[in-house]
């Protein structure tokens, strides 16, 4: 073994996630970055049966990866809909437009999601803020692109370079 500072693994419980609120949507946060210097956060997001996520939208910065570990969630960008079941993987670069949905009216439908860099899953703390104790969990159009705006997170319409 190659001799280094000692470097310690970190393990989360189920039952120690940090459990938000995001509207209708749960978001369960295992891995906020502070344990990978930012490079990676991982996150589950449950949609209960016909719920939506967010607006259509895409990432200045960051990768997202979605795996789906419950139900089917249909994933919508502008060449179409891609329907991901349990057990597949939805790869979003930066730059690709999106957004996705719970495509059961009757079952929960639920991804691990993981975002680089890590500091993302800040956005999700951000809305969830923001939505505590609104009626229908949700924010208006201009206050929703505002908070995407300060993660490098925008609306079709907008160019590369706003």
């Amino acid at each position: 073994m190659p001799t280094r500072g000692p470097v310690p693994v970190s393990l989360v419980p189920s039952s120690q996630a940090e459990t938000l609120k995001v509207g209708p949507l749960t978001v369960r946060v295992f891995e906020d970055g502070s344990n990978t210097q930012n490079r990676v956060s991982a996150v589950t997001i449950t949609l209960p049966p016909g719920t939506s996520g967010p607006p259509m939208h895409w990432h200045r910065f960051h990768d997202e990866l979605f795996f789906v570990t419950k139900g089917t969630v249909v994933f919508s960008t502008p060449e179409g809909d891609v329907v991901a079941k349990t057990g597949d993987c939805m790869t979003v670069p930066p730059g690709a437009i999106h957004t996705f949905r719970n495509g059961s009216e009757s079952e929960e439908g639920e991804c691990y999601m993981t975002a680089t860099p890590g500091h993302y899953v800040d956005y999700f703390r951000m809305l969830s803020k923001a939505t505590a104790g609104l009626v229908g969990g949700k924010l208006g159009k201009e206050e929703t692109e505002h908070l995407m705006a300060l993660f490098g997170t925008f609306p079709p319409d907008v160019k590369s370079e706003p």
